[in-house]
């Protein structure tokens, strides 16, 4: 059964994404559960029915719900702000009585008018998720607030009953007031992490041109294509589906899939991809896939997912959240305990105490790492690099060593022809004209080439045979051939300099040729390979090539270090070893027939693009980091992406962590009284959490 991915309602901090996985883990047919604070989603993998997981979640004092079907749920955010103006509104009043040189004193009734609605009204969320986890015997930042607020307006309560003069119920107010601003500014920038992946589910345009049987034209909504229905798509308008182009010629604008600006020409049997633009003319198409079977919506699943994976950066800021919140409490209830011996009086003791326990909310520890996730994986996908794991990236940005795959990799995969040597009587053209027509069926890259070098008509094969590993034969004009390998055919090749692929081609008589190819070096690959050693990274060729090929493609390049005629397991072999020396490994190969080592890899990136939709489609199935745009340049823009990343994760975990460790102490011996106490830990809680969230955007640029 494939991850499920549900809404996960009620969290505010790093605890309650642990309660969520522990109560969903413990739910019978759940083999994992992942939960992502910044998304509030959680991806469950396992056969458990979606009632069993709400109830266990509802348990846990949390909600769970499906997602919408465009895959995104688009968080509310009117009831955050009219909760926030309410709040703001009716303590202003309160709190403008503390501005120095304004003579403004409320009576006791009006401010316990006042705060109560806010306190037990607009910050009732608190309240109501304290309760639901207190039953269960846990603890969060709901916890935390619920106690400093809770405890402020009982206090100002006593005071007003003793007819002090000075009450408390601006801070119990304010404070709610503040943490209510600051998640409602925290869920406004959360919001702009998913702009990308909205953006590419928004590519695909509402309605369609379908052709009718008699060739008229009718307006649908794309939701109402068929497989094998044909459409048209006018200049300037976006392609409805996945397919193919039966008839005309245009130039069709790919940056969403790929990141490179420009048009690329189509033609009867080119591939067209949903959210495609079609300028120049109008193309006629059969559609091939549609709705979630599209390569777009294919990728935004893909996007998602990886958004809601964890880095493993995250993980030690589970295990500090999991004694984090309990530590706060034991740590408050001695700041009072030490404030009510020192000075002998409550009226002392409680703000100290619940200034430490709001400002020690742990939500930007909660914030810190995925939501620099979610934005580095929108913008690495909007570059033309699909990420399927975000773990995948955090590995490219610590790489220490990187391992390419040779054909498909650095140079193009397409095997041309560079001569023919003839060992009997026919010319050349003749020998190219019986290799072809052997090879006329099969989509082997060498049978490309020797199509490609004849260029012409080719004969009848009778008794056709295909040898895996080792060649083809057949008869042609009543002889019979075989077109192989030194090996299958049995026979040496004479003078054979290994400055390629050497193929030969036999009769019963004798050899009567050897088709030498050879595949081209990708145009950028000795710059990019340059930028790599340039910065730091140990570079490997291993190939299944001969060593001969493989050494000068390593030396026009400037990689060093070469493996030649090495099989998959081998490849495995390899990246094991570096792995058991303590090297983070990233394997680049084409995402196919590298798919174990893909795997294997810390970090596989797999050249997705240049094989059609089919090629890059198993591309995205056997590597977490999949190339979208063509070539080599963007493993730099992966790789930058990935150590921008990084940074932003550790500046986040940084400031998180550092805020409580310079805050916490000085709210607890009362050093943050002169500066207002408990509404300055709401304000500066707020801020910490709008911080993290605000330094992860920058990665959008």
């Amino acid at each position: 059964m494939p991850p499920q991915t549900y809404a996960v309602t009620g969290m505010t901090c790093a605890s309650c994404v642990r309660h969520v996985e522990k109560a969903l883990a413990a739910t019978p047919g759940v083999s994992s559960a992942t939960v992502n604070l910044a998304t509030a989603q959680v991806i469950v993998n396992g056969t458990a029915s979606f009632n069993d997981l709400a109830a266990r979640v509802e348990e846990a004092g949390y909600g769970l719900s499906p997602i919408e079907a465009d895959g995104l749920e688009a968080e509310e955010l009117s009831r955050p702000l009219a909760r926030m103006l309410v709040a703001l509104v009716l303590t202003a009043p309160m709190v403008a009585t503390m501005i120095p040189g304004l003579d403004w004193h409320l009576p006791g009734w009006l401010q316990a008018l006042l705060a109560t609605p806010v306190v037990f009204g607009a910050g009732s969320g608190f309240f109501v998720r304290a309760a639901k986890q207190a039953k269960h015997g846990q603890a969060s930042m709901d916890t935390l607030v619920a106690l400093g607020s809770g405890t402020a307006w009982l206090f100002a309560m006593g005071e007003w009953w003793q007819g002090a003069h000075h009450l408390s119920f601006e801070t119990a107010s304010a404070l709610v007031a503040f943490l209510l601003t600051g998640k409602y500014l925290e869920s406004r920038a959360k919001a702009h992490a998913t702009d990308a992946l909205r953006a590419l589910l928004t590519l695909a345009p509402p309605t369609a041109l379908r052709v009718e049987d008699d060739g008229s034209l009718l307006e649908v909504p794309v939701s109402m294509l068929l497989a094998g229905n044909r459409a048209r798509v006018l200049p300037g308008q976006s392609v409805p589906a996945d397919g193919r182009v039966l008839s005309g010629q245009a130039e069709v604008d790919e940056s969403m899939l790929s990141g490179e600006p420009m048009p690329v020409p189509k033609g009867p049997g080119d591939a067209l991809v949903a959210g495609t633009v079609v300028h120049g003319s109008f193309l006629e198409m059969e559609i091939k896939a549609v709705g979630a079977d599209t390569q777009l919506s294919r990728m935004a699943a893909l996007v998602a997912q990886a958004q809601g994976s964890k880095a493993p950066a995250q993980a030690l800021a589970d295990r500090v959240s999991a004694v984090f919140v309990p530590a706060i409490l034991v740590l408050a209830l001695l700041t009072f305990a030490s404030w009510w011996w020192l000075s002998g009086g409550f009226s002392h003791a409680w703000r100290p105490a619940v200034t430490l326990l709001v400002i020690a909310c742990p939500c930007a520890l909660g914030l810190a790492t995925p939501v620099a996730v979610m934005v580095g994986l929108g913008a690495a996908a909007r570059r033309g690099v699909l990420v399927r794991d975000a773990a995948a990236l955090e590995a490219l940005g610590q790489a220490t060593d990187l391992v390419f795959d040779k054909t498909g990799t650095l140079t193009e995969g397409r095997p041309r022809l560079i001569r023919v040597q003839a060992c009997g009587d026919l010319a050349e053209a003749d020998l190219l004209e019986v290799a072809a027509s052997l090879e006329r069926d099969s989509e082997h890259s060498i049978a490309r080439g020797l199509r490609a070098a004849h260029g012409g008509a080719t004969l009848p094969v009778d008794g056709f045979r295909s040898h895996p590993g080792g060649g083809v034969s057949g008869l042609v004009n009543g002889v019979n051939w075989r077109l192989g390998s030194e090996g299958f055919l049995g026979l040496p090749f004479p003078g054979m300099d290994q400055e390629g692929i050497a193929v030969g081609l036999a009769n019963d008589v004798r050899l009567q040729g050897v088709f030498i190819l050879g595949d081209r070096l990708r145009q950028e690959a000795a710059e990019v390979v340059a930028e790599l050693r340039h910065q730091g990274l140990n570079l490997h060729l291993l190939t299944g090539d001969q060593v001969g090929p493989a050494r000068a493609m390593a030396a026009a390049v400037g990689i060093q270090e070469v493996l030649a005629g090495v099989r998959p397991e081998g490849k495995l072999d390899f990246l094991k070893a570096m792995q058991a020396r303590g090297a983070i490994v990233g394997f680049v190969g084409d995402g196919v027939n590298d798919a174990p080592a893909l795997a294997q890899a810390d970090c596989g990136i797999a050249m997705g693009s240049g094989a059609g939709e089919q090629g890059t489609g198993a591309a995205m199935a056997a590597a977490p980091l999949v190339l979208l745009r063509p070539g080599l340049e963007p493993i730099l823009s992966a790789r930058i992406m990935a150590l921008r990343t990084h940074r932003v994760i550790r500046q986040n975990l940084a400031w998180a962590f550092g805020y409580n460790l310079v805050l916490v102490p000085l709210a607890a011996l009362g050093q943050l009284e002169r500066f207002g106490g408990p509404m300055l830990a709401g304000m500066a809680m707020g801020l910490s959490s709008l911080t993290v969230v605000l330094n992860a955007l920058r990665l959008r640029r």
